[in-house]
């Protein structure tokens, strides 16, 4: 962490002297404290608004006095500098303009304040039931139309799309199963391990272990993710008082056998 923790250090310095920046946050794993060397730096900036057009506009140049640059983005109306400087540091710095900012203690770290300018952001309120469940809801439904499209990708020996489309059941499994059994993902996207329960992460890594890159493999693949919604996907449905889409589940599951020994490959056993 030796390398993003230099350019914290430098951009401290740089911010307390900039009279443009109001504040400066930390959020994300430094922000909660729970960094690693692998970690990115998300960097939050007050800046004050009748400035806050010319700091835009001469940003780039801003951050390469502190880190050589090879990439530099400008995203969301100018709201988020996206940069990755030689070294592989990659940066996310959010730009806020105002007279003031609220930060969450708890997954905050201020690096300087220039006076009375953050206030204490008020705890998230809790998911509403009705529209978690009706997110559950679409994304069960969601899974079983993607598990219909096995036997399309089989038939054509398209191998890549069926790559994808495991990508994609997955990512909709590992949503419904966190989500539905109340687990908050309190991290970024590229840290999953630590809020599986071990059975739950072992089950997704055995069904996405393929010997190679073939049909049969990732039809086995496809399949035994088929197999984890099926076992939790009732259990999460009565969790959250909606109804499992049994029928849809068994409808496309009969299809896709059907496919599949039409097209001399194992269907379910």
């Amino acid at each position: 962490m030796e390398m993003q923790q230099r350019f914290i250090d430098d951009v401290t310095r740089a911010v307390e002297a900039d009279a443009r920046v109001a504040a400066a946050w930390l959020e994300g794993s430094y922000g909660r404290g729970d960094a690693d060397r692998f970690s990115d730096v998300d960097l939050h900036l007050l800046l004050a608004p009748a400035t806050a057009d010319e700091f835009r506009a001469t940003a780039e140049a801003w951050l390469g006095a502190l880190r050589p640059l090879v990439l530099y983005r400008l995203m969301f109306d100018g709201a988020m500098i996206n940069a990755l400087d030689e070294e592989g540091l990659r940066l996310d710095i959010w730009l806020h303009v105002g007279a003031r900012a609220a930060v969450d203690p708890a997954r905050a770290r201020v690096l300087f304040a220039r006076g009375d300018v953050l206030d204490e952001k008020p705890p998230a309120a809790p998911p509403d039931p009705a529209a978690l469940a009706a997110q559950l809801d679409g994304q069960i439904r969601e899974f079983w139309r993607c598990i219909a499209l096995v036997p399309v990708v089989a038939g054509r020996e398209e191998h890549i799309v069926g790559f994808m489309g495991l990508n994609v059941e997955q990512g909709i499994l590992v949503n419904v199963l966190l989500d539905g059994y109340g687990i908050a993902r309190d991290a970024g996207v590229k840290k999953l391990n630590p809020f599986l329960p071990a059975e739950l992460r072992r089950a997704l890594e055995d069904a996405l272990t393929m010997p190679d890159l073939s049909t049969g493999s990732l039809v086995t693949a496809h399949l035994a993710l088929a197999t984890i919604m099926r076992t939790h996907g009732p259990v999460i449905a009565a969790r959250h008082g909606i109804v499992y889409p049994q029928a849809l589940e068994e409808s496309v599951l009969a299809y896709v056998d059907q496919e599949l020994a039409a097209l001399g490959l194992a269907a379910r056993t």
